[in-house]
């Protein structure tokens, strides 16, 4: 073809189709006359999870397609074919404060507006906002009661009603101050910590909600309560008393409860019933002195007698035995450093002893017949358990109140039943004190400087340890030339300032005070040879 030719064709087409532009401008219905649109033209969020969608109707088309988008999806997806012109879509799935997008498609089958059969129409895209604000329903309990294998508190409740629970918050204490989750809708059943059944006579309080994917909760149930059982008996009785709680969680009301108890071991269990208005209070008198263990446990059953939960096993022991099988004094020693008697006392471990005494008698000397005269045992101390483990359960006690001119003292260890009505005492242990030594002291009164043998002016005390010590040496002069308060220390024959002193007379002033409390005060003179 020629190219010339060519280029007119095109140049006339360009020409057509502006003119066509012009005149579509100048008259817009002729647009709408020739391509049918697709618009909705109502939608709404009718509840919080249906929505309702309307569109227009178009000539020629048969059916509509609706398409749908949830806020995690990429790409529509066809949900529905249809004829009718408004169509509810209900939810399949829970959107918590978000979007979800609508789009209409339509096939026209017949020629409109000049367009060809088959043509497809798309409408705008839609979108609708829901918000799950409504709570989910709660749960029903059903039991709390102590698992019997783990020995543990194990809390189950019915499932909420609800399909959209994605699980449940356990709360804790009254008011509820810790919170644990157990996640799913058919998980029903809590084990509580171990450590709750520390104190198994303590009853604790449980509620519970369950929570949906929105994070909306159901109201709280009811407080959970577990069976608590305890046991106790008056001071210095064997009259055992049982007490519970009023158990109320079962769906279908309580029927009974049942004490069961065990008197001492290997002993056939015995059961006691108690209906729903109690009194939840029941009394034995345990007559047999031997038995000082005693076990218990309750259960609580429904209506139907199809439930039941289970208390801890609590146990009781009467003090067995009554009175200790022995008090003794292991050993009586004078200390002469200290002069006092030290005493090391012991009771029968197995005895829960709350207080005993130390009894002492001093023994007077009877010049007539050389035998002693006694006093009449007087209470001295009481002693206490240590607060420190002592398997043994020993007590040490040291006697400082002791008169040196006596000449012995008599002990006895006194120890109470666990009433206090009668005592069991020790055999009596005799501490004879040592002749009483008079204080005296030995001193040199020749050093010769230089010899490692009586080289140094050291003082000898024959008596009982002393105090307030103290040695001095001083020229004839008055001057005081050495000092000292330890008793381990002499005199070498030299002067404070370390120098050697002339061969000569010294004076030396020794004073202190033995532990018997005499003061004493030795002076005297020492030669030193060169």
């Amino acid at each position: 073809m020629n190219p010339r030719r060519v280029h007119t064709a095109r140049s006339r087409h360009r020409r057509a189709l502006c003119a066509l532009w012009l005149l579509l401008a100048a008259h817009p219905s002729a647009v709408s006359a020739q391509q049918p649109s697709l618009h909705f033209t109502s939608s709404a969020v009718v509840s919080h999870h249906v929505a309702r969608l309307t569109w227009d109707s178009v000539p020629n088309v048969q059916s509509y397609q609706l398409f749908r988008r949830y806020p995690n999806q990429d790409n529509f997806l066809p949900i529905a074919t249809l004829v009718a012109t408004t169509y509810f879509d209900t939810l399949r799935r829970v959107i918590c404060a978000d979007t979800v997008s609508y789009l209409l498609t339509a096939r026209c089958t017949d020629t409109v507006g000049g367009l060809p059969s088959d043509t497809l129409l798309f409408s705008d895209t839609v979108g609708l906002f829901f918000q799950d604000n409504i709570p989910t329903s709660p749960p029903t309990l059903r039991l709390c009661s102590v698992d019997t294998l783990l020995g543990q508190l194990r809390l189950s409740w019915y499932p909420a009603p609800d399909t959209d629970v994605l699980g449940y918050y356990i709360c804790m204490g009254t008011p509820c101050l810790n919170f644990d989750t157990v996640w799913g809708r058919l998980n029903t059943t809590y084990l509580c910590a171990d450590t709750l059944l520390l104190d198994s006579a303590r009853q604790y309080s449980f509620r519970i909600l369950a929570f949906d994917s929105c994070m909306q909760a159901s109201p709280l149930t009811p407080y959970f309560h577990n069976p608590a059982l305890s046991l106790d008996a008056p001071p210095c009785s064997r009259r055992l008393t049982c007490s519970w709680n009023r158990y109320i969680n079962m769906p279908d009301s309580v029927a009974r409860y049942v004490l069961h108890y065990q008197l001492g071991h290997n002993t056939p269990w015995l059961h006691h019933s108690v209906g729903t208005q109690g009194p939840f209070q029941f009394d034995t008198l345990v007559a047999d002195l031997s038995t000082s263990l005693i076990r218990a446990y309750l259960s609580v059953h429904n209506t139907a007698d199809s439930l039941t939960a289970l208390s801890a096993i609590r146990t009781f022991a009467f003090p067995q035995p009554d009175t200790p099988q022995y008090a003794a004094i292991l050993s009586a020693d004078y200390v002469d450093s200290l002069s006092a008697i030290s005493l090391s006392l012991q009771v029968d471990p197995l005895y829960p002893v709350d207080s005993c005494r130390l009894l002492r008698s001093l023994a007077h000397a009877d010049a007539s017949d050389a035998s002693y005269r006694w006093d009449a045992f007087q209470p001295i101390a009481t002693l206490h358990p240590s607060a420190e483990p002592n398997p043994q359960q020993t007590f040490h006690f040291t006697d400082r109140d002791i008169n040196r001119n006596a000449p012995a003292y008599s002990y006895q260890l006194q120890v109470p039943d666990r009433c206090a009505q009668r005592y069991i005492l020790s055999d009596t242990v005799v501490v004879t004190l040592p002749p009483k030594q008079e204080p005296a002291a030995w001193i040199p009164n020749i050093i010769k400087a230089g010899d490692p043998q009586v080289g140094k002016l050291c003082p000898a005390l024959v008596a009982p340890t002393v105090r307030d010590y103290t040695f001095e040496v001083y020229s004839r002069q008055g001057q005081r030339l050495f000092s000292t308060h330890n008793l381990d220390d002499c005199w070498d024959g030299t002067s404070t300032l370390n120098k050697p002193l002339p061969q000569g007379v010294y004076v030396y002033r020794i004073s202190c005070l033995h532990a018997d409390g005499t003061r004493k005060t030795y002076t005297g003179t020492v030669t030193l040879l060169r």
